[in-house]
């Protein structure tokens, strides 16, 4: 089994402590796998609005993902928030993020029942059909290249492997009202994503559906989410009988009118999962795409010699 030989790998390598958290995101930052480093994320979700769309997240998660299966990559799983939506759903999880101070509170928070890989989307390091589902929350917002990131998911999927993902949606009922209103001259009904902040791409639903069919996925479930907790922030001290939203969801989802639209697709090819039997058999060189060897400190690409740390129970994947 991949965990046994994951853990056998690991297991004696010393766990670290979580890295500290004192800032917001920067404005802007070159590289989008660094955005979240060194930021207090888990503060972000402070707050009765913010919990409310937290919990509104967990459910459609849960609600989205199948019940069972055999391996499952968080992209950009944070300090692992999502996590208890699958941990006793998949035999083999893989939690996968760009900051290493983010990825060291997931560890902790999960108690090294994962495999943690520290890498950039962009650059994914692992082998064709290696997962049965892939779940990538807040993540798509900020690729710049969003129809790459879904050919290389499509690739890491086996047959009939789920996809769960979110977008932020540029033709949501607030952009739409401002803009009949001329309150702002964006168009919403446009089908280019819309960049307002640094880092930040909100799409047009039919431009995402698209992007997904040309990618080699089937007709997505939506969900929207994303009202209610605004609702609840203006309602005061009665925003505590104000629901999360998980009824209203699926119409939300239907008329792409919510702020996120959350989707669930499966990949239509025909490779089956593939047998995992060690541990590199997972990934491949992000360099050159080339086979890995392994040994206790770190994995080596057989063509270009990349080495790849593994440092307190993180392997880090990173190529600049």
């Amino acid at each position: 089994m991949l965990s046994e030989n994951v853990h056998a790998t690991i297991a004696s390598i010393p766990k670290g402590n979580p890295l500290s958290m004192n800032a917001l995101p920067p404005a802007h930052i070159p590289n989008a796998h660094n955005l979240y480093e060194d930021i207090d994320y888990p503060r972000y979700w402070d707050g009765i609005a913010r919990q409310k769309l937290d919990n509104l997240e967990h459910h459609l998660v849960r609600d989205l993902l199948p019940t069972h299966g055999q391996r499952l990559i968080d992209i950009g799983c944070g300090y692992g928030r999502l996590y208890d939506c699958y941990v006793n759903r998949l035999e083999q999880i893989v939690l996968f993020d760009g900051s290493e101070s983010l990825l060291r509170m997931a560890q902790e928070k999960t108690h090294g029942k994962a495999l943690y890989v520290l890498g950039d989307v962009n650059h994914l390091p692992f082998q064709p059909a290696t997962f049965d589902s892939v779940l990538m929350i807040r993540v798509f917002h900020h690729i710049d290249n969003s129809a790459k990131c879904l050919v290389d998911l499509h690739r890491i999927l086996c047959k009939d492997g789920y996809l769960v993902m979110n977008y932020s949606n540029k033709r949501n009922a607030l952009r739409i009202a401002q803009f009949v209103l001329k309150r702002t001259s964006l168009n919403p009904f446009t089908l280019e994503p819309l960049t307002v902040e640094a880092n930040f791409f909100h799409h047009h639903p039919a431009s995402v559906s698209g992007l997904l069919t040309d990618a080699g996925f089937g007709k997505p479930i939506l969900r929207g989410a994303g009202m209610m907790d605004k609702i609840a922030a203006a309602f005061g001290a009665l925003s505590k009988i104000i629901p999360h939203g998980f009824l209203l969801a699926p119409l939300l989802g239907i008329t792409s009118l919510a702020p996120w639209i959350f989707c669930k697709t499966t990949a239509i090819k025909k490779e089956m999962l593939r047998h995992v039997a060690s541990f590199e058999d997972l990934f491949k060189c992000p360099r050159c795409a080339a086979r890995l060897t392994h040994d206790t400190h770190r994995l080596e690409c057989i063509e270009c010699k990349s080495n790849y740390p593994i440092r307190n129970g993180l392997i880090d994947m990173r190529i600049d």
